[in-house]
């Protein structure tokens, strides 16, 4: 884009409500948007003003105020207007005196990933939940938006459109649109189960387009068969491809923003596999959360703390369904999603902060520390430990009722009775709903591996052994891991040498090394990633550089113990008839 051209976006309410939203775009290359909104105040005597602190997707603080500039409100003559901030994203204005203001800031645009927004020469996405003002009272109204945009930009959005107007039916839909525009937006399409479906792809790129739309289709069409019907007309899914390695996706109503890289070579096989693995998992969010909702986020309150204990359920469930429908759907093979199931045990069974912090408190704390590592083992993984409870809820309901019934009918129900009402679950829902089609209690199961800290390895290899599997454990093959619990990665660019990141509960290594000790040499030879291997049970001295500069020595004498062991997936050497049909029906796959 020209650094002079302005795009002017506007977004209008209905006369008596007398609000109106102006977007311009000044200059890419100092990445504002420039926002100005006008408010007939004739009958308020006082305004408030709210921007979101935090956006649907990602439950912790956000605070986009910090991004904001130059705020200032004036008055119909241009005269500054007086305001006070009342929050650290809330203004309240004196209106007695005014028939109307405009409020101006500038929105800060350059953060890249799939919940932010960016502005550049190239490119314009926009979350308006990050920039977009709000005032309470006028949340449930609808609005326009009007885009002034250069004639070879293409625009993909889920909003409704009339030529260049894109309509909102009120607050929420906008902040759960956003919008991508370019002169090199790919649009593909396809339609599946009466649902049209988009794909805009921005950014360079090696995809195989066509086998990338026909794998969407497939589990497009498995997850709307299992779940009985699309809860929107249509769907976007918006593919930031970027030049560099990133994994981030954000579920919305109607539509996903995924950014994904390196692009340019996307084709190869695990960046394939994080492709449609993702965009399996944000779809199925269709249903689960942005329809399938926690009591406590209904309706979505953008300016308070979020609370709720069922992140096992919105992302747990979402995660093991985004892989699952992969396989029922025949984009993936047993090979495919036991490689993907190999990967969810490693991240179970190494985190031993599920042995510290139920996936049930996790979830509350996600408002403080969710996304993030603060420090090893404090907590559990909503995505991991509750894809690691709907496996095992699944398998025993397959189990106790001979196949007949699963985890698929427990999200049939609770889109029924939830999803499709508007009304709130709470795990007692979800426990209550589970037992129906358990035909039994399973308050221990829930005591235990939801709200408390058990060990699962017992119960999954049980569970397991009803599709014909069993979980394999093995000693691990990186002998830092195995013999002194502790595991190490590279410091700084790669080039240079390694430092613990992980030590095992009670393990040798607790003794001796501390968290981001840099390893400097082992029996006076440099360690690197190549010559990890070398090592055998033993003695031996190591060479450490530690916070501070500080340098120690010290000599470590491996015993029997061993850790960090390895889990995989694997079919029973003789599975019988029953197994047989029991893994086809969970997994739409032949057991090999």
């Amino acid at each position: 884009m020209h650094p002079a051209k302005t795009i002017v976006f506007s977004l209008t309410f209905t006369k008596s409500q007398s609000m109106q939203y102006n977007i311009s775009f000044p200059n890419p290359l100092q990445h504002f948007f420039e926002i100005s909104v006008s408010i007939d105040t004739s009958s308020k005597s006082e305004l408030e003003l709210f921007l979101p602190i935090w956006r649907p997707g990602r439950y912790e603080a956000a605070n986009y105020s910090k991004y904001l500039r130059d705020f200032k409100v004036e008055n119909g003559a241009g005269d500054i207007v007086k305001y006070k901030k009342t929050s650290s994203s809330s203004w309240k204005i004196d209106t007695s005196s005014e028939d109307s203001v405009t409020v101006k800031y500038k929105y800060w645009a350059y953060r890249m990933d799939a919940g932010s927004s960016w502005f550049d020469e190239d490119l314009i996405y926009i979350n308006f939940v990050n920039c977009i003002v709000y005032i309470k009272e006028l949340m449930t109204e609808p609005c326009e938006i009007l885009l002034d945009l250069p004639e070879n930009f293409e625009v993909g959005c889920g909003l409704k459109r009339q030529g260049n107007k894109f309509k909102a039916s009120d607050y929420y839909e906008l902040a759960d649109s956003p919008l991508i525009a370019s002169a090199d937006l790919e649009h593909l399409t396809y339609k599946a189960g009466g649902t049209d479906f988009h794909a805009w792809i921005s950014g360079k790129h090696s995809v195989d387009s066509e086998k990338m739309i026909s794998d969407f289709k497939k589990f497009s069409e498995t997850q709307i068969q299992i779940m009985g019907e699309f809860p929107e007309p249509d769907y976007h899914f918006i593919l930031i491809m970027l030049p560099f390695k990133f994994y981030h996706g954000v579920e919305h109503h109607d539509s996903t923003v995924i950014c994904l890289g390196p692009g340019i070579v996307t084709d190869t096989d695990e960046l394939y596999t994080q492709l449609i693995g993702v965009s399996s998992h944000e779809l199925f969010h269709s249903w689960n959360i942005l329809k399938i909702r926690p009591k406590e986020l209904m309706p979505y309150d953008f300016n308070k703390d979020v609370f709720f204990p069922t992140g096992y359920v919105a992302e747990g469930f979402t995660t093991y369904y985004g892989d699952l429908f992969l396989a029922k759907s025949g984009v993936f093979d047993q090979e495919a999603y036991f490689t993907e199931l190999n990967t969810l045990f490693k991240r179970h069974f190494y985190n031993y902060g599920r042995l510290n912090y139920s996936v049930a408190d996790s979830s509350e704390d996600l408002w403080i520390d969710g996304y993030a590592l603060n420090f090893p083992d404090r907590k559990s993984s909503i995505y991991v430990e509750g894809a690691m409870v709907a496996l095992c809820l699944d398998l025993m309901i397959r189990k106790s009722s001979n196949d007949e019934k699963s985890l698929d009918d427990v999200l049939r129900r609770l889109y029924a009775d939830f999803g499709k009402t508007g009304k709130g679950y709470t795990s007692d829902d979800v426990q209550q709903i589970c037992e129906d089609l358990y035909g039994g209690s399973l308050s221990d199961f829930f005591k235990s591996h939801v709200f408390g800290t058990d060990d699962k390895e017992e119960l999954i290899n049980g569970l397991l052994a009803h599709v014909g599997c069993m979980l394999l454990k093995s000693e691990n093959t990186n002998p830092f891991e195995n013999f002194l619990g502790i595991r190490l990665s590279s410091v700084g660019d790669n080039k240079g040498g390694l430092k613990v990141s992980h030590i095992a509960p009670a393990a040798i290594g607790e003794d001796f090394f501390s968290i981001n000790d840099e390893i400097v040499t082992v029996n006076n030879q440099p360690l690197t990633i190549e010559t990890i291997e070398q090592f055998d049970p033993g003695e031996y001295t190591f060479l450490v550089k530690r916070s501070f500069d500080k340098t120690v020595t010290f000599t470590v004498k491996t015993g029997e113990q061993r850790y960090f062991p390895q889990y995989k997936i694997t079919p029973a050497l003789h599975p019988t008839p029953q197994q047989r049909d029991s893994f086809e029906s969970w997994t739409g796959l032949k057991l090999a």
